[in-house]
Formats: C-alpha cells, structure tokens, sequence
C-alpha cells in the first residue's frame, strides 16, 4: 500500500501499490495546489465526528492525533483511491506506519489540518482535568526553522489530550552525506533536556513542561525524532511549555558528558574471561549512544564519582537497552566489579564521548578492521551498520581479528551472521598460541590479505598491539589519516 505519498505520473506497472496518475497530479502539482488552500483553526475533533467523514467528495482522516481533510488530496495518491479510502473516517496511523513511517506527513498535508483528535465528550467529562489546563480552542502547532550551515533541524509540535509530541527534523546540506546521528534525553520532575547529534551541528531541546507527565519516550526514523510526553491528566496544554535561552539552538558536535543510572538485566559469559552485560537506563532516560563511544562505570566506593573506568558500547538493542563486553582481568577492580554485577543490581555510568563520524568510512570503498580481543567492541555496531546501510553497498569491508586461541574468540557466531548479511566482508582470525590451519602469530604485514597504502585502516586493541599495528603500517607507506585508532 502506497498510503499518503505522492509520485510522477508513470505508466502502471506490477507493482501492485501504483497506479498510472492522471496527467498535472504529480507531487510538484500537488505541492503547487495545496500552497493555495488557506489553513484553518484546527480544532477538537471526536472519533464520532470523524467517521462521518469516509466517502469520495468528503474524506478526512486521523495519523498520530492529527487531523486532516484528505478530500483534494484523492487524485494525487500514486495507490489510488481505493487504497486512500482504507483510512477514511478512521484513525489510520498504523496504515501509515506500515509503508510510509518516515515521511513527513505534517509538511505535505498541513494546509488541510482540521484538527485534533480527542475522546468523545462522555468520556473526557469523567477525566479530572485540572482547571488550570483547560483552555477554550486549540492552539495549532509551533514550528521554528533554524538554519545552520551543514545541517539544517526544523522543530514542530503537536498534541492530543493524551500525549504531547516534539518533532525535530534533522536534514543535511551536504551531498552525498551518510546520516550518521545519535542522541540522548532525560527529565527530572518537568524539566526535560534532549541532545540531537546530526553530522556536524547538535541541536538542543531544554524546557520546563507547561504540566505533569506520566513518562516519556523517543522515537527515531532516519533523521526524525520524535519526543512523546505522555501527560499525568488528559487535557490540552496550550502549549508544551517554557523553553530556555539555550533551547532549539544549534552549536558545533562537542562531548556533553552526563551521569545516569542503570540497572544490570543479564550477564552471561561470552568467553571463559569475558563477560556480556545488558543494561537498561532508569528514572526516564533514553539514548542512542554513537557508534565508538564509552560509558564510564563509576568505582562503587568512591562517592565522588571521580574513579572510573571507560566501557566501549558493544551493541544497542533499543533506545533503553545496550550491552558491554567486559574482559575480567585477576588485579582489575573495576573490571572484576563489572563482571560480577548480577541481575537487578544498578550501577552509575556516563556517557557518551566521541563518536565515529561514518562519512569517514564512506570515503574509502576499501575498509580493513585490525582488532585484538575486546577491541573488537567497537566494530561490531559499525560492520553491522556497513551490512545494512545502502551507503555502503559497494564497500568492502576486512576484518582481521586476533586472538590468542579459538576459545578466545570473541562473538564468533554474531560475526558470520553479519558475514552472510554483507557480501564484501571477509573474516580473517588469527591465532598467537595456538597451532590451527588458519593464520597465526602477532601482527604483521603477511595477515593482511588485500593490503593498500591507500586503504582506511580501523585498530583497537591492547596498547602494544595498536603500537604494533601503526609501526607495521606505517613502514609501508600507510598514511596517518589513513588509521583510525580506538582507545579502550
């Protein structure tokens, strides 16, 4: 189903999904006849009220709370009527979502929003609405645009008496960028702060919410994210509250270090040293760290905070979940501490310093990852964006891992199942105490298999084995802008 977009004309195909559109009903016409039709005051709307709407001549529609006359926007759809009219007179986000998730909705149809969709009247009548938030009409979203060079965000909002959504839209002008972004959110009773990362420009949210909240959640889809406030009353705010001098501005990718809490979900042994983590963020807090960056485990016993210890982020499972691979060393006491935190025991971190920036990797088609032991933590999320991001199609992309026997071998299993995802990863192991078929001893220029001065070099590893791997690379003409050195 091609729900909303629009498409050039085109002659009908076995794409069941489009259809031949009739001539001056492309997207550019499109664009050019909504710009005519003069906005209304949106109001609430009840789900009765909507589904009278659902005929041809008279369509409205509802995707995440909003609103919307669809009726002139019939002939434009490439699937057609009949599949346009599966969300007529219906709360018809999740047709949405199915196919067109990513697509900004609100800027293509917002000269035709009507509305908001609210409970019916019966039914908001038995909510304890605070006085105070009750406000006679709608307000209609508040839209800001800045402007940077490099990156461009816009910020919009919308709302129903459930939940309040903040919209930042993050947009390159460069070309021929890959969208490589991250960011982190947290709030403390109503003061809520969020840190988008896009590219080169961060941009901030820091505002006061104009009431209380149930919790919140982020959202992300390519370069949008989404921050939802679920409200503690059902009610419509006039707006989502104070900002800051400091909010909705845009300033230079720099380290925000901040401490969190989190608690332990699993540990379980990788290797016979070597422990897997899974963590969950507490008290409201959400992020996706960047690809390469730390957490900081903070020694238990030091109130300060000022003792701890740097934990690459080996893999994100969601926006509240990642995972460490943390070796045990016998005189390590952080690390033994890590390895020895059990399910349901919290911890204090922060995060999260550099990243790496992927348009790095995009520049060299010809990418070889040296790692040794736990240094293979940070590429196993960047192999598994290679894999996976159209960017990267015609990259290659070697792995040579080292290790001292098989049984040290950390992720195998994960590994070739990426292997068998991107078809220009090689793996190669090698072993330094153990007598196998494969390759063996310490690093040297015979394991790289398709060596290249110019090649973009990865290494992270104990410091003598990155030592090592810049000497060896280094004496055959491998420039330092080249490698690219992962500390621990």
């Amino acid at each position: 189903m091609s729900f909303l977009k629009p498409a050039s004309p085109q002659v009908a195909s076995n794409v069941r999904n489009k259809i031949a559109l009739k001539p001056g009903h492309s997207l550019m016409d499109w664009v050019r006849f909504k710009s005519k039709n003069k906005p209304l005051q949106p109001r609430r709307i009840t789900p009765q009220e909507l589904g009278q709407h659902k005929e041809i001549g008279d369509v409205w529609t509802a995707i995440h709370g909003a609103v919307y006359d669809i009726t002139a926007y019939v002939d434009y759809h490439p699937g057609g009527a009949d599949e346009l009219m599966r969300g007529a007179g219906i709360d018809s986000t999740d047709l949405f979502n199915e196919v067109h998730k990513w697509v900004n909705f609100q800027n293509m149809l917002k000269e035709y929003l009507i509305g908001y969709l609210v409970d019916t009247p019966k039914k908001v009548s038995q909510v304890p609405v605070k006085t105070s938030l009750t406000v006679p009409q709608l307000q209609p979203p508040v839209s800001h645009r800045v402007i940077p060079v490099g990156t461009k965000f816009t910020f919009d909002s919308y709302q129903t008496e459930r939940c309040f959504t903040l919209i930042v839209y993050g947009k390159t002008t460069l070309t021929n960028q890959v969208k490589s972004c991250f960011f982190y959110g947290m709030i403390n009773k109503k003061a809520l702060k969020v840190f988008v990362h896009c590219i080169d420009k961060k941009f901030l949210l820091d505002l006061s919410l104009y009431s209380d909240l149930q919790k919140f959640d982020i959202r992300s889809s390519n370069l949008k994210f989404e921050i939802v406030i679920h409200k503690q009353l059902e009610a419509i705010w006039p707006s989502e509250g104070a900002h800051s001098s400091q909010s909705k501005t845009i300033s230079e990718n720099s380290n925000n270090l901040v401490v969190f809490e989190v608690i332990c979900t699993e540990n379980i042994e990788a290797t016979h040293d070597t422990r897997l983590l899974t963590f969950r963020y507490l008290h409201d807090f959400h992020a996706l760290p960047p690809m390469g960056s730390h957490v900081f485990v903070f020694n238990p016993d030091d109130k300060s905070l000022v003792d701890k210890k740097p934990y690459t982020v080996y893999n994100v499972i969601d926006h509240s979940t990642f995972q460490l691979l943390v070796k045990k060393y016998e005189k390590g006491i952080m690390s033994t501490y890590v390895c020895s935190l059990q399910a349901n025991q919290t911890a204090q971190m922060q995060g999260f310093d550099h990243f790496i920036d992927l348009n790095v990797l995009h520049k060299n088609k010809n990418i070889i990852i040296l790692a040794a032991g736990t240094g293979i933590t940070p590429f196993y999320r960047i192999i598994k964006e290679l894999s996976r991001n159209k960017h990267f199609t015609d990259h290659s992309c070697s792995l040579i891992f080292f290790n001292k026997t098989q049984s040290d071998i950390l992720e195998k299993e994960k590994l070739e199942e990426l292997q068998s995802q991107m078809k220009k990863l090689e793996i190669i192991h090698v072993l330094s105490q153990e007598n196998w078929d494969g390759l063996t001893g310490h690093i040297e220029l015979s394991h790289l298999t398709k060596f290249s001065p110019k090649s973009l070099y990865l290494t992270c590893g104990p410091k003598m084995f990155m030592k090592k791997s810049v000497e060896v690379l280094s004496s055959k003409g491998v420039l330092g802008s080249n490698i690219i050195e992962f500390s621990g």
